[in-house]
């Protein structure tokens, strides 16, 4: 598939839009002469489906002659649009230009929440007086929804309101931080309420009555393949989660660079529309040249070129992760996904000392709730017999609420305990800080005899002679060599130097969100 950006100009403002666009014009776009010669180019080749997209494609003059040479070269043509300017003319235009179907995007089940997120007022009724010209023409269409937190609970209805209508498919995408969408990057949902919006997808398929696709959603595949397997079904490809759809065939999650490009308005071939790396330009260069030899597209080719988690994961065939969020958080863009919290199985790493060495896959957006619970529970966590009411009161929700976002950011590793800190000391104790240097080769046993004993309350690896420090607290002296001297017996580890306090400094780290 390739996705041509004919134009950057648009008549709405869309608060997600990747390309932050605006009325225009936009120069150094593609003449209508260019844009022929790289349907030839493309042609050539390749039979791909032609997403002709935008800004607001509609607002090109020339649209329908390009549909209809891609269409006479055998190129499946079809096109995005809002649909504010579908009327029965313009209908039958596409429908006679040879355009196999159009994608309307529908982000709320009304006009209150869908004009507010597309910031003109208006949009929702335009859209769907665009639909009806489509339908009476005859004219293919589907729906695509981009999920936020603000439209997350309508989802459902958006669903609905697609089958009532008529549509041939409904395309979920989940929020890419690019373009606009970076200033409402509050509003991407959570990586829990990512996973379980995907279950829920899945499960909704089995019964929809019309197509589903997940987009931008590379998890999909992940969780389809799991349902599938988990019902005993013999998976043979990603290819079999629901049908075949002319805009995207299901063959993957991430497919940016794989099946998929991006062209922008300028001629820039990029791996999608939200990661905007430069592969090639075709004003200096043959499309299939840029498909072929890009180094970045041949990075995204190789596996074995994934990092991360992302890079050790058994799904890494049929996810891959988005690689546009990984760019966006990270500047490299073979990075692990940030939004997915599976972690791998079959070549997963080893946990040495549960949740303190285990990897989490953090959240990278908090919104300001969350940052004042943040807050108030790193510097003055209330000692009271209900503080998670306190909490709530003084932030502004309810205590269900309060307890449900401290559950998440606890799931999501952001937080890693809530808990009172005993000094051990001062209760009797004795405590001591162990470094030990241990073969490689033996290292996950030693670890394990370390773990089993209680006192043992920290367990590290580090990048030293010494390679496993750990904390030991234990009665008494006595007890405290007695249990060393185990650990040496049991393990053959010999060199264990302990290191008791001499005198203790506590340090206050808080973090101001």
């Amino acid at each position: 598939m390739v996705a041509w950006e004919v134009t950057r100009s648009c008549n709405l403002a869309c608060v997600h839009c990747r390309a932050s666009s605006v009325h225009g014009p936009y120069a150094g776009e593609l003449t209508t002469a260019q844009g022929l010669s790289l349907l030839d180019h493309i042609a050539a080749f390749s039979k791909p489906v032609i997403i002709l997209t935008g800004g607001e494609p509609l607002l090109r003059a020339d649209i329908y002659d390009i549909a209809a040479y891609g269409n006479k070269k055998g190129l499946r043509m079809v096109l995005a649009t809002n649909g504010t300017l579908v009327t029965e003319e313009i209908a039958r235009k596409m429908m006679d230009a040879g355009i196999q179907r159009v994608s309307i995007s529908i982000d709320g089940m009304d006009a209150k929440s869908h004009d507010a997120f597309r910031n003109v007022p208006g949009a929702f009724t335009g859209a769907l007086t665009g639909i009806e010209a489509m339908k009476k023409a005859g004219l293919e269409f589907q729906i695509n929804t981009t999920i936020t937190k603000a439209n997350l609970n309508q989802l459902e209805g958006i669903m609905n309101l697609a089958v009532n209508i008529g549509a041939a498919a409904h395309h979920i995408f989940l929020l890419v931080p690019t373009g606009r969408g970076k200033e409402m990057a509050e509003q991407a949902i959570s990586p829990g309420d990512y996973e379980k919006t995907l279950n829920w997808f899945y499960e909704t398929s089995l019964h929809c009555p019309i197509q589903l696709k997940a987009t931008c959603a590379p998890h999909y595949y992940r969780i389809y393949h799991q349902k599938e397997k988990g019902k005993g079904n013999r998976v043979k490809g990603p290819g079999k989660a629901g049908a075949e759809s002319p805009f995207h065939a299901m063959t993957r999650g991430c497919l940016g660079g794989i099946s998929f490009c991006f062209i922008s308005h300028t001629g820039q071939v990029q791996p999608c529309g939200y990661l905007e790396l430069d592969c090639g330009r075709i004003k200096e260069q043959g499309f299939e040249d840029i498909w072929n030899n890009s180094p970045i597209f041949k990075d995204l080719r190789d596996l074995n070129h994934y990092k991360g988690k992302c890079g050790r994961c058994e799904f890494i065939k049929v996810c891959g992760g988005c690689r546009a969020r990984a760019y966006e958080i990270t500047g490299d863009y073979l990075a692990e996904e940030p939004f997915c919290i599976y972690e791998p199985g079959k070549r997963g790493q080893a946990t040495f000392s549960g949740e303190s060495m285990k990897k989490s896959s953090l959240s990278p957006f908090l919104d300001t709730i969350d940052k004042k619970i943040l807050n108030i529970i790193q510097k003055e966590f209330p000692v009271v017999a209900e503080p998670f009411k306190v909490i709530a009161e003084r932030v502004g929700i309810t205590e269900d609420e309060a307890l449900e976002r401290i559950t998440r950011l606890k799931q999501e590793g952001i937080i890693r305990r809530i808990g009172a800190v005993f000094d051990s000391r001062k209760m009797g104790f004795v405590s001591t800080l162990c470094a030990a240097r241990v073969p490689e080769d033996t290292l996950k046993a030693f670890v394990e005899v370390v773990n089993s004993y209680a006192g043992v309350t920290h367990n590290y690896r580090r990048n030293h002679e010494y390679n496993v420090w750990f904390t030991f607290i234990a009665p008494d002296k006595e007890a405290l060599e007695k249990s060393l001297a185990e650990i040496r017996d049991r393990t053959g580890v010999e060199d264990i130097i302990s290191m008791p306090a001499v005198r203790t400094f506590k340090i206050d780290a808080s973090f101001e969100l």
